[in-house]
């Protein structure tokens, strides 16, 4: 598997109309799939523990790629229906810092941490298209169905207290369906 994904700087015209919105949008995802959603929104935990970041995460976070991470992944849902593959990347020192707030969230949204707390602050936001083959692409469609030929994606950094963390998210084809 291909674990380079080509991210860049969001521009309208290489993007689909859309999901452009869902895209670049820099407020909440959850809130937004909340009022969007047909059905309960809810987070399906799929896995949390620390393992190696793939290495243009490792890059985009300035760690050395033998460093380990603690990585949060989970499924937004609406109803049985997953719209959102989500991946976060938090560096051991940043975690280390901040133990209480993630060992508790379960099943709560990521953004009971990132936008309650005034301090914490977003980077810029990179787009990605994803293929078959590319790691973030495998994962986000491992417990789905099918497997479309590309999956739209969106990356950045938050700051807490200065320390930072790598949202991916990966937008299925089932939120616009």
């Amino acid at each position: 598997m291909n674990n380079w994904t080509r991210w860049q700087t969001p521009q309208k015209h290489n993007m689909p109309a859309e999901l452009a919105p869902w895209l670049t949008a820099t407020g909440s995802l959850t809130r937004r799939l909340e009022k969007h959603n047909q059905h309960d929104f809810s987070v399906q935990l799929l896995g949390n523990s620390s393992m190696r970041p793939l290495p243009d995460e490792c890059l985009h976070l300035s760690i050395p790629t033998s460093q380990m991470a603690y990585q949060r992944e989970v499924r937004l849902m609406d109803g049985d229906r997953a719209n959102v593959y989500a991946r976060t990347v938090i560096p051991l020192a940043t975690f280390n810092a901040m133990k209480h707030r993630f060992n508790k969230l379960g099943t709560r949204p990521l953004a009971e941490v990132l936008f309650t707390d005034p301090t914490v602050q977003r980077g810029p936001i990179e787009i990605a298209l994803l293929s078959e083959g590319q790691w973030l692409y495998e994962m986000a469609v491992l417990d789905e169905d099918y497997r479309p030929e590309v999956l739209w994606a969106r990356r950045s950094k938050f700051y807490l207290s200065g320390k930072v963390l790598l949202v991916n998210e990966i937008f299925l084809p089932t939120l616009l369906g």
